[in-house]
């Protein structure tokens, strides 16, 4: 998911955990952020993974949205996600799809990545990135461009990744 070049693990900036799958890697980074701030808003896009809501709430967080989708263009509304996020504050979450958004399928493009750890770092919010289609969208690398950006530029990236999708681990 980091890649090859990624600075961050000599920093000593890697910690991991294993999950069984995505649901369970969310859970376990929803249960980090309740535990290290109770208080932290999650903010998710409009429209998201439906089951996101319970997974993250099931431990006490509460929820902010932010706009994302564009229905007219197909593609993401990233002036209104922008603006939106403007109200994140220091010790907040941001909720971000790595790649493949689901269920829109609309990514953020690099430069809108960038912005958005720019935000991130002024503002003081942590980036929480779901990637649980790496390789599916425009592929392994590009994929986790965005994500490794974040990881680039910010001191803390919480991620959950998952692969039953690309194994076809399903029943």
């Amino acid at each position: 998911v980091l890649g090859q070049d990624c600075a961050a693990p000599g920093e000593g900036r890697v910690g991991s955990v294993q999950a069984p799958g995505g649901c369970g890697a969310l859970r376990i980074g929803a249960e980090v952020i309740y535990r290290a701030a109770p208080a932290a808003r999650v903010w998710v896009s409009d429209p998201t993974w439906p089951v996101h809501f319970p997974l993250l709430g099931s431990v006490g967080l509460g929820f902010e949205t932010y706009r994302y989708y564009d229905p007219a263009s197909h593609g993401v509304n990233f002036e209104g996600m922008v603006a939106d996020l403007q109200s994140a504050v220091p010790g907040d979450v941001v909720l971000l799809h790595g790649c493949c958004h689901n269920p829109c399928g609309a990514d953020l493009s690099l430069e809108q990545w960038g912005v958005i750890a720019d935000m991130a770092q002024r503002q003081g919010f942590t980036p929480f990135v779901d990637i649980a289609y790496q390789g599916l969208g425009d592929g392994l690398e590009e994929d986790a461009a965005g994500l490794r950006l974040l990881v680039s530029r910010l001191p803390e990236v919480i991620i959950a990744a998952s692969c039953p999708k690309n194994m076809r681990l399903y029943r």
